[in-house]
């Protein structure tokens, strides 16, 4: 693994300070280190790429110094050529980073060394009226989430699975999630929480106007089709936490696995349970 890529969070570090010390020490372990072209000039390095998909086409790994924000987005390219990601965690849970900044240069040692583990995570991929996002932009790795786009009101859809009716539901919304989201935005709404390494996906609503609206769990290789009713307007999908496009009564949303999976490196040890706890922890401080 001689080609390392970078993407940078500039939020979290802004003048590239501690990107450049860990720059600096990957080069002196005889590594190439790949970054944006806007990156290059304050980095000190003499190339530079245009893409954030040319720099996982070409990187034999991915440093991502951020949250878990930053992670999902290099997510999206980093899966369709399969590059793994090391997460530096400079937020504050970070459910995917796999360490905290303080010890990212003891973790790029032990990926070099070959003393890391892989954990490949489910994503899905969302089709409108049964045609692809272009540029794999349909692709989540946490969730995707259909609600109105204002929040002012409830929405009326239909939820089936596996072309078998499901039932009817006004409510805020609805959230599909992988195992890897079911701590994020599913957490937060009250759905299950699924070990990632399980090929699941939960149906959670978004406050529902029913009390018999409960989450679902079903099958990774399940097909899940959300239509809104005639009348909704407003509407978007969410992948991620990102507006994707906006949707109207006449347009039906199928939610179904993607043939990607996205490829954590995990140097830490830690098992998903001692994961949990501790950010449980944290967010109850």
């Amino acid at each position: 693994m001689n080609k390392i890529g970078f993407v940078v969070n500039l939020e979290k570090d802004p003048f590239l300070e501690y990107t450049k010390k860990l720059k600096n020490y990957i080069i002196g372990l005889g590594c190439e280190v790949i970054v944006l072209d806007r990156f290059k000039d304050v980095l000190q390095l003499k190339n530079g790429v245009s893409t954030l998909s040319e720099l996982c086409k070409n990187s034999d790994f991915v440093i991502v110094l951020g949250g878990d924000g930053t992670i999902l987005t290099v997510a999206k390219c980093a899966c369709i050529y399969s590059t793994p990601i090391l997460g530096i965690n400079f937020g504050t849970l970070g459910y995917l980073a796999d360490v905290e900044k303080n010890d990212a240069f003891l973790a790029v040692e032990k990926v070099l060394n070959n003393k890391y583990s892989i954990e490949k995570r489910m994503m899905l991929q969302i089709f409108k009226d049964n045609k692809p996002f272009e540029n794999y932009s349909g692709l989540a790795l946490n969730e995707v989430c259909l609600r109105n786009n204002t929040f002012s009101h409830m929405i009326r859809f239909e939820i089936e699975i596996n072309d078998e009716f499901i039932d009817s539901y006004r409510a805020d919304g609805v959230i599909v999630s992988t195992p890897t989201g079911s701590t994020a935005y599913n957490l937060s709404a009250g759905g299950p929480i699924l070990k990632p390494d399980t090929e699941l996906i939960s149906i959670t609503h978004l406050c529902p106007h029913t009390l018999y609206a409960r989450p679902y769990v079903v099958s990774g290789n399940d097909v899940i089709k959300l239509r809104i009713e005639n009348n909704e307007k407003n509407i978007m999908v969410f992948l991620d936490g990102r507006g994707v496009v906006p949707v109207d009564g006449s347009s039906e949303i199928i939610i179904k696995r993607s043939k990607f999976f996205t490829h954590i490196i995990k140097t830490t040890g830690l098992g998903f349970y001692d994961i949990l706890r501790r950010k449980m922890v944290e967010v109850g401080k």
